[in-house]
């Protein structure tokens, strides 16, 4: 199980994807890597199923109830995620609107290497998964 504050910053990740109304294949392969190595309760799975498939402002998000270490996550998510597609005006708002909101006095160039040295160490496996199903489905649309 993990913490309510790495929770809402997984849902407001996933909001973030979403923030363009399109998801693209690299994306989706980007959450997924970063989703199935975390210990997500049921109920938490549940959840981030719920917001990926109806969607989720970021709006809705707990953003308040985020650590200053969560808070930097998202951002450089945000930067990381907004690059996969190329940066669109709707992304540059939102993301300059995030980084002014949430970030205050952290400490952006240690998060960054944090969040760099985590996606460096990890491996992109094709079985146990929890977004496999999804993509399947969203992608059957496509």
């Amino acid at each position: 199980m993990i913490s309510e504050s790495k929770f809402q910053m997984w849902r407001g990740t996933i909001a973030l994807v979403q923030v363009d109304n399109k998801v693209s294949n690299e994306e989706k392969l980007w959450l997924d890597e970063h989703l199935k190595k975390i210990p997500f309760t049921k109920e938490q799975k549940e959840i981030l199923l719920n917001d990926f498939r109806n969607g989720i402002k970021l709006d809705d998000v707990l953003l308040a109830s985020l650590d200053p270490r969560e808070r930097g996550m998202l951002v450089s998510f945000a930067n990381t995620i907004f690059k996969r597609d190329g940066l669109v005006p709707e992304e540059e708002v939102i993301l300059n609107q995030l980084t002014e909101k949430i970030l205050g006095d952290l400490n952006m160039s240690d998060l960054t290497k944090e969040v760099e040295d985590l996606e460096d160490s990890m491996e992109v496996e094709a079985e146990g998964n929890i977004f496999k199903k999804l993509i399947t489905i969203v992608t059957s649309f496509l």
